[in-house]
């Protein structure tokens, strides 16, 4: 008994074993794509205007409240009482706007980055079902998220899909 339950899990082992060698499978790296393509490139520079556009902002008040506590380090001395703590609610109102400013551009950026890549993605979905429905892939999977640690060059087709979506724009 015990010899035919091993020699029917051997058959059920090299059955299943042999169907997947006849998968046709491949893998993309996106993030390649993303960075690599026209439209991932066109994105990211978009990205990189916003983000140093809102740098400089940012910038700007920082250096205003540098200004204003250097002011009172400088002439705090010589200053009212009234004066210095009306500058020192000033700075602090400042700081706070500061803080608030800075956490608003961080989400604001990232809800952008979020956009722009989602945008990518939903257009590289495309272009990666087309390409799989038109060679004949069973499976294609995305190689850092599915875990790869080995793939043949033969199955990677990355710059395959970098190459259709540059044409497809």
């Amino acid at each position: 008994m015990r010899r035919c339950l091993l020699l029917a899990a051997g058959f059920f082992m090299l059955f299943t074993f042999s169907a997947y060698a006849q998968q046709k499978i491949a893998y993309i790296d996106i993030k390649l794509v993303i960075r690599d393509s026209k439209a991932g490139k066109a994105a990211n520079a978009s990205f990189q205007k916003e983000a140093e556009a809102k740098r400089t902002v940012l910038k700007q008040k920082i250096k205003a409240l540098e200004d204003m506590r250097q002011d009172v380090i400088e002439n705090g001395a010589v200053m009212s009482e009234t004066k210095r703590r009306n500058l020192a609610e000033t700075i602090e109102k400042k700081q706070k706007d500061l803080d608030r400013t800075r956490e608003d551009m961080r989400i604001e950026l990232q809800r952008k980055d979020l956009e722009l890549t989602q945008n990518v993605l939903k257009d590289i979905e495309a272009i990666v079902n087309k390409i799989g429905q038109n060679e004949g892939f069973d499976i294609i999977v995305e190689k850092t998220e599915a875990g790869i640690l080995f793939g043949s060059s033969a199955s990677d087709i990355t710059q395959k899909v970098i190459k259709a979506y540059d044409t497809s724009r």
